[in-house]
């Protein structure tokens, strides 16, 4: 169990409660593809199927149905969707993660302050893109949230705390020849290989974080998640540059080293909260982590 994902048990929990793939997606907010991947990682931490797929749809098997079983006690601190925020009773809390944050990397040390409210507080936890949880912290729907830094909030109702900090590192298929090199890789043999980067930092940023790489890549492929770059990196000769928290590590088919630190760029994951917010929970919770 200790190997299934928050954003795994999301998906899982929106494909039992759906006849396919597809309504499923609509249900947890993402594409069919990433349901479809997820799942499929999923089957392999278990070991064997969980959903018959066919044109008809997508069934669970004897498997899934006593996994989500098992899964009972943490659906109770887990839901997808985001509930209206004239729902907020007085023990709720309520926060919000990035999808693309490999978040008990990232912050452990939050989970571990979390621990102490989980019997006393209704803990509500979503997984969004970057611009849905600010949306959703502004609006009230969410108490608290995390977004990647590359995203920065400037508006002056939300209050923001910088929660993990660090240079990113280049990431690259045990396929690529450059597995083969002693390592420190220089710089200039990445030139060599096509980097894939993602949809969201070509719009959030421009180019901006590939004009400040340490070498120039031989072409660029762009793609829509990082479930992509994943699938493309244990499968091919690329390379990408990513946050360390963004859990590629443990993929057996990808390894990486660290930029030189002349590579000056940090990134990392912020916490924020609206300055106005009236829950008690959320102030309480401030207070512990010492933010208030």
């Amino acid at each position: 169990m200790n190997d299934i994902s928050f954003q795994q048990i999301l998906y899982f929990r929106a494909a039992m409660r759906s006849t396919s793939f597809s309504a499923a997606a609509k249900l947890a907010y993402t594409t069919q593809s990433t349901i479809s991947k997820e799942i499929s990682a999923l089957e392999r931490v278990v070991g064997e199927p969980l959903f018959f797929r066919s044109k008809q749809g997508s069934f669970p098997t004897e498997r899934a149905v006593a996994l989500d079983i098992e899964l009972t006690d943490i659906y109770d601190t887990v839901e997808h969707p985001l509930n209206d925020s004239a729902a907020l009773s007085k023990d709720e809390l309520r926060i919000g993660f990035c999808q693309s944050i490999d978040f008990l990397s990232a912050i452990p040390d939050f989970f571990d302050t979390l621990k102490e409210f989980e019997e006393k507080l209704n803990l509500k936890l979503v997984c969004r893109e970057n611009s849905e949880i600010l949306k959703a912290v502004l609006d009230g729907s969410l108490d608290m949230g995390f977004i990647l830094s590359d995203t920065n909030p400037v508006n002056p109702n939300i209050k923001l705390h910088i929660a993990a900090l660090s240079a990113p590192r280049v990431y690259f298929s045990c396929n690529c020849p450059l597995a083969q090199l002693d390592t420190p890789i220089p710089m200039d043999a990445f030139s060599r290989y096509p980097l894939i980067t993602t949809k969201y930092l070509i719009e959030q940023d421009g180019y901006r974080m590939i004009n400040l790489l340490p070498f120039t890549p031989a072409w660029i492929k762009i793609v829509d998640s990082y479930n992509d770059v994943l699938l493309h990196l244990a499968t091919g000769r690329y390379i990408t540059l990513l946050r360390p928290y963004v859990n590629l590590a443990s993929n057996k088919n990808i390894t990486g080293c660290d930029l030189p630190e002349s590579y000056a760029l940090k990134q990392g994951v912020s916490m924020i909260w609206r300055k106005d917010s009236k829950n008690p929970n959320l102030r309480a919770l401030l207070s512990r982590l010492r933010l208030l």
